[in-house]
């Protein structure tokens, strides 16, 4: 789902240059259809002065990087529908203990969105690719939902440039299934893109998409609830985005359809430390693969956190910080 929000360089935009809103749109507000939307998405303001913006693989991406520090960075990687704000309740904590680094995938956010298949291939790539970009010879990698998905996919891939993992809510899969009927009209062209776009006919609506990933949505602090009612609306806004958020379901469903086996076989054998971070009330990947996926990994230690759905480290940032900490003093 959405929930699941012109192209000069982010940081250009941010300083409100008047060229580069004359060329991207920068933060003013543009008419479609009687609608008015806006065609931004400024970073959350705990992580604003991290900001930055690289060309890899052509590719322009947006990230936060806290800068240099002794110990392995850190990278993150956010989930499908998502983008690097997704950690801004943990990145300043997490900044204090190592480099951390945060991007927006190619296609989400406010990274360049080719016209291409989004496959968790092509998105391990782009994180090593960044990677390769900061001379980061090696990192710890989290990843969230699919994020954690790619994060395996890049240490299957290159294991000697990933020190460990820590995985929240997700992971590549491991037994063949069927998607859930919910999502058999996103994964059919044309249709997906008509109920996407359908979203832009009330931000309420757009907003109540959110609901499913969090244990209770209500709960969360004021601001956070009107931050995410923003951000949801600037996401079913973009026309590249929907592209983006399509095709990575699309290949995500035909991955989990055809590839389940070959990850299953691979994972078994992955050496590894794999830290598991699960909501006690994730409804989108529910806590059974967590340990489904435990007990798979060699070397995975499964936590629970308690009061939280699919994003605990939005829910209880405090308990995830916790369990990373354990992690990567371990």
């Amino acid at each position: 789902m959405p929930a699941a929000g012109g192209k000069c360089p982010p940081q250009a935009c941010y300083t409100r240059s008047a060229s580069c809103h004359n060329r991207a749109g920068g933060a003013q507000k543009r008419e479609e259809r009687g609608v008015t939307r806006p065609d931004t998405m400024p970073p959350a303001p705990a992580l604003q002065p991290f900001a930055q913006s690289a060309v890899v693989d052509g590719v322009r991406l947006h990230y936060y990087d806290s800068g240099p520090h002794d110990e392995t960075p850190l990278v993150l990687v956010h989930g499908l529908g998502d983008e690097a704000d997704t950690w801004r309740h943990i990145f300043p904590a997490l900044a204090r203990w190592r480099r951390v680094l945060a991007l927006d995938l190619p296609g989400f956010g406010r990274s360049e969105k080719p016209r291409r298949a989004y496959t968790s291939a092509f998105f391990a790539q782009s994180v090593l690719g960044l990677m390769d970009a900061l001379a980061i010879r090696r990192a710890a990698l989290v990843g969230h939902s699919m994020g954690a998905a790619v994060a395996q996919r890049l240490a299957l891939a290159r294991p000697e440039r990933v020190e460990r993992l820590a995985l929240i809510g997700g992971g590549l899969p491991t037994a063949p299934r069927r998607p859930p009927p919910q999502l058999w009209l996103f994964l059919t062209p044309g249709l997906g893109e008509l109920l996407y776009t359908s979203l832009r006919r009330s931000q309420e609506q757009a907003y109540a998409t959110l609901r499913p990933y969090y244990h209770d949505l209500q709960a969360l602090p004021a601001a956070d609830r009107a931050f995410l009612r923003d951000r949801v609306w600037a996401r079913v806004w973009s026309a590249g985005q929907r592209r983006a958020f399509l095709s990575a379901l699309r290949w995500l469903a035909a991955e989990q359809a055809t590839r389940a086996h070959t990850f299953q076989s691979r994972l078994s054998n992955f050496r590894a430390p794999t830290t598991l971070i699960w909501g006690e009330h994730d409804l989108i990947v529910p806590p059974a693969a967590g340990m489904a996926l435990a007990a798979l990994l060699p070397s995975a230690q499964l936590h629970t956190i308690a009061a939280s759905g699919h994003l605990p480290h939005q829910e209880r940032p405090e308990q995830v910080l916790e369990a990373l900490r354990k992690a990567l003093t371990n």
